[in-house]
């Protein structure tokens, strides 16, 4: 009867037989498939979506062919080729050596969309079809798109990609190498429910392949490919004045930040009343369509007002302490503003999906799974935001906008001849505003991890 009950296990159950720290590297895979699979999709459909009307008619055209769910199925496998012998480091992975984790992705990625959910065939990105040169790669990628239309001007494809595509390419492999890491390690510890639901979804050879990897990981030493894990030192007593001199915002109480965050909030909001702009020509700015209610338009700018405040205070830090990305402080600010705005996300993915602001609908059925993924999807841009505003050149106005990119509606009212130009000094009073409240908060009584963990909101 056991040997019976064994072989009726689903492919779920067997991964929770294996070691937790086995199961955590499974997951870590899990979510990262689907993490990148999603990004990818909704990069290209927000860039070229809204982009490739502005150009010429073969630019057009070759922003088109991206939106095709097969070419989006070879851009994905591009980027990971490029990936390959990339470390994944910023995840703490147990057994699955870090230079890995990209041949590994790459393996679902192949079995999936190059070799119709097969296991015994050569699943391995170098059979993709790709460079492992980004430069390369994305060579190839312009010439599929442009022998998919019989494209045969250079010239033209040229332009495409100096004018959209090269840059949509660079952004969207940053995206994968190093935002959704941060993404994946964030994510609940363990076979959470989000993990289930993932795997539940893949196919049966690649959820086979999850576990023939877990097998092999269990087998192993941890890190076994890795240099062996140095002694643990004892740490050095925490010196106050050596930490406030080079790193002080790594050490900042959090629930100070949190507070400078939410009073800031209702100051933009004040901000955006003062513009005075009416109902008629709000919705004009916006695009909002004739039956979005006055409600849903009240609430967006009050989630923009949220938005802008979590990025003018990471921004603002981060031009004194460029290493806060990541941080245990930074962990902590990111969780009291998605936890404080979960139903404003909600609420903007359904904007998004309706198309009830901005451009046209995007055409998703209700179970899409697209849909679900708008939410994060926005959020990862508001998480971009500050880093692209510090690394951003050019004139305050370019720089504002890349700051407001993840708002719903304060990025159209930059946008305004009139409007913007009375909204961006306000944007960057913000900043000065707050210099003497950091400076304050960095200079007053700084805590360990340990200590911090111990404070509350």
């Amino acid at each position: 009867m056991a040997l019976f009950d064994l072989f009726r296990k689903s492919e779920w159950e067997k991964l929770k037989a294996y070691p937790p720290d086995v199961q955590q590297d499974i997951a870590y895979l899990v979510a990262l498939d689907s993490l990148i699979k999603t990004a990818v999709a909704n990069t290209i459909h927000r860039t070229f979506r809204t982009q490739h009307t502005s150009h010429t008619n073969v630019s057009s055209i070759l922003g088109k062919v991206l939106t095709d769910q097969i070419m989006a199925r070879e851009m994905h496998l591009a980027i990971l080729t490029t990936g390959i012998g990339k470390e994944l480091s910023t995840i703490r992975w147990s057994y699955l050596p870090p230079f890995r984790a990209v041949s590994c992705l790459g393996i679902l990625a192949m079995c999936e969309f190059r070799n119709a959910e097969q296991i015994a065939v050569q699943n391995d990105l170098k059979h993709s079809g790709y460079s492992s040169d980004p430069d390369e790669a994305r060579t190839q990628i312009l010439v599929l798109m442009a022998n998919t239309k019989s494209v045969e001007d250079l010239d033209q494809v040229r332009a495409f990609d100096e004018g959209v595509f090269r840059d949509f390419w660079v952004g969207l492999r940053k995206m994968v190498f190093t935002d959704l890491q941060l993404s994946a390690s964030s994510e609940p510890l363990g076979l959470s429910r989000a993990i289930k639901e993932r795997f539940e979804r893949l196919s049966g050879p690649r959820k086979e392949i999850l576990l023939l990897l877990a097998e092999a990981l269990s087998r192993k030493k941890p890190n076994a490919d890795t240099k062996p894990e140095a002694p643990k030192v004892a740490p050095a007593p925490f010196n106050r004045e050596q930490s406030q001199k080079e790193h002080p915002f790594k050490y900042v109480p959090y629930p100070k930040l949190i507070q400078v965050m939410n009073g800031l909030s209702p100051r933009i909001m004040q901000i955006f009343q003062e513009l005075s702009i009416d109902n008629y020509e709000l919705r004009r700015v916006v695009g909002a369509k004739d039956v979005v209610p006055d409600a849903i338009l009240k609430a967006m700018v009050a989630f923009d007002a949220n938005i802008a405040a979590y990025c003018i205070v990471v921004a603002a830090v981060l031009k004194s302490e460029p290493g806060f990305i990541g941080c245990g402080v930074w962990k902590k600010l990111n969780e009291a503003f998605e936890k404080g705005n979960m139903a404003q996300f909600g609420l903007a993915a359904e904007v998004k999906a309706n198309g009830m602001l901005g451009d046209a609908k995007i055409n998703l059925e209700i179970d899409d799974p697209r849909r679900s993924s708008l939410a994060f999807n926005l959020l990862l841009e508001i998480r971009r935001a500050p880093t692209n505003y510090t690394e951003t050149t050019g004139d305050d106005q370019e720089r504002v906008r890349v700051l407001l990119a993840g708002t719903m509606i304060l990025q159209h009212v930059l946008n305004h001849p009139r409007y913007g130009k009375a909204l961006l000094p306000y944007v960057i009073k913000s900043f000065t505003s707050l210099s003497p409240v950091l400076n304050e908060i960095k200079n007053g009584e700084l805590f360990t991890w340990s200590e911090q963990e111990k404070l509350s909101v």
